[in-house]
């Protein structure tokens, strides 16, 4: 399977996963059939083998501190999670409780699949009062509670420092995606390591770099910007697979893309399939530690942009739901509260997420942590949260198609060069603008 193919079927799958959404579409936003008797749930997530294996022993808490209470994990790798769910959708039997995404947040909810979790978070059955208030924000839609993050997270630009200093260059924080470009090249020239410009991973890159300009990437359900703001971005690709410092793009097609055990930065041997960055989140900093090489030193800087203190936030990094069809959702908002305030649980999943958002539970983790997790967490508080602007707010429910399918394709021609950054962009922007418009 070529580079082209194996974006293309990833692309199809998620573009089926939205239309199966749409079609399990109904009318409320609260679970139908509440049986306060049934003691059974299911949880839905995606994961690396790590997370699977912590929910499993925090679950299994939850089990013997609640008589009667049986959980079924269900967790996929990303690539299949939201085909899954969609076909679930359909045919009226999601999971209780699902992990989800930004852009799906938003489409799940218009298209009533969740429950309005506010009444549990005002008799405190839902406990949220050491969380962070614009966190939860980023949940919330029409003055409803629907999201619960699982997490605090923040993009990260994560690279190997035993490579740049081999180059002589320094990362700073506020670099600029100019810098980026020189850093790319010299260390391209100095070590014959390339770069992956986050190859098929969506638009949170684009996304960042508009925000750094002043701009919002989706403003009022629409494009914000114009294809002129955006062209800079997809020159980045064309300079780099002209000038030879970017991976080609047939290179990813033996990888699965957007996991960290095969990305670019950890995976491989040869420098012309190496990258010295990837672009991930705070929160995976300790599963590429975990598959880094002997000789590489990992470390964390923001994502470039024209301004950082503009485009750099602290996130939540994915949000907790409880979908229309649970029959328990009292027992739901319980198991979310549990998870978010639990110490003995968090001790388990740690940072696995990224910062837990209760305050409390932090201060009492904290020893706990890996050298990773340090790393996380120094980042977190020392380099991100001086500098942090609001979180960005949900994408548009129809958005997931521009992330998973419409933008890949494009970088996609762009890096085989059957278009230019000029062409790109506007492509993209014409795109965008009739999907948004549905």
């Amino acid at each position: 399977m070529n580079a082209q193919s194996a974006i293309r079927k990833a692309a199809a799958i998620v573009a089926c996963a939205a239309t199966l959404v749409t079609m399990g579409a109904c009318g409320g936003s609260s679970g139908g059939s509440a049986n306060s008797s049934d003691k059974h749930l299911t949880i839905s997530w995606w994961g690396n083998q790590q997370r699977n294996d912590n929910m499993a022993k925090a679950n299994a808490l939850f089990e013997q501190a609640n008589e009667g209470v049986t959980i079924d994990g269900q967790f996929f790798d990303s690539g299949s999670y939201y085909k899954k769910l969609s076909t679930q959708a359909a045919g009226g039997s999601l999971p209780d409780i699902i992990q989800i995404g930004g852009a799906e947040l938003s489409q799940y909810y218009a298209n009533g699949l969740l429950v309005d979790l506010t009444d549990y978070v005002k008799n405190g059955t839902l406990d949220l009062s050491d969380a962070d208030a614009n966190l939860l924000e980023a949940g919330q839609f029409e003055g409803k509670q629907i999201g619960i993050p699982t997490a605090v997270a923040t993009p990260a630009l994560i690279y190997d420092k035993t490579i740049t200093d081999k180059a002589g260059v320094t990362i700073p924080n506020d670099m600029t995606p100019e810098q980026f470009v020189e850093i790319s090249r010299t260390i391209y020239e100095k070590t014959g390591v390339k770069t992956n410009f986050a190859y098929g991973a969506g638009y949170e890159i684009l996304q960042t770099m508009m925000r750094g300009d002043g701009k919002d990437l989706f403003k009022d359900g629409k494009l914000g910007v114009t294809a002129d703001d955006m062209e800079y971005y997809f020159r980045i690709f064309e300079t780099g697979i002209k000038e030879g410092w970017h991976i080609d793009a047939a290179a990813f097609a033996e990888l699965t893309l957007n996991t960290v055990e095969q990305d670019p930065l950890v995976y491989g041997t040869d420098p012309s399939r190496q990258s010295w960055c990837a672009f991930l989140t705070s929160s995976q900093i300790s599963a590429a530690d975990k598959v880094a090489r002997a000789d590489q030193n990992l470390q964390l800087a923001p994502w470039p942009s024209h301004d950082v203190s503009k485009s750099t936030s602290l996130n939540y990094a994915q949000q907790w739901v409880v979908s229309k069809d649970c029959k328990n959702p009292e027992l739901a908002a319980k198991w979310i509260s549990w998870f978010t305030n639990d110490l003995e649980s968090n001790k388990i999943r740690l940072t696995d997420r990224g910062i837990p958002i209760s305050s409390k539970i932090v201060e009492e983790i904290t020893p706990l942590l890996t050298a990773s997790d340090q790393k996380s967490a120094d980042y977190i508080l020392n380099v991100v949260t001086p500098i942090s602007a609001p979180p960005i707010a949900l994408d548009p429910g129809n958005a997931s198609q521009l992330k998973a399918q419409t933008l890949p394709q494009i970088e996609e021609a762009l890096c085989y060069g059957t278009i230019d950054a000029k062409q790109a962009a506007q492509q993209f922007y014409d795109e965008a603008t009739t999907i948004l418009a549905k």
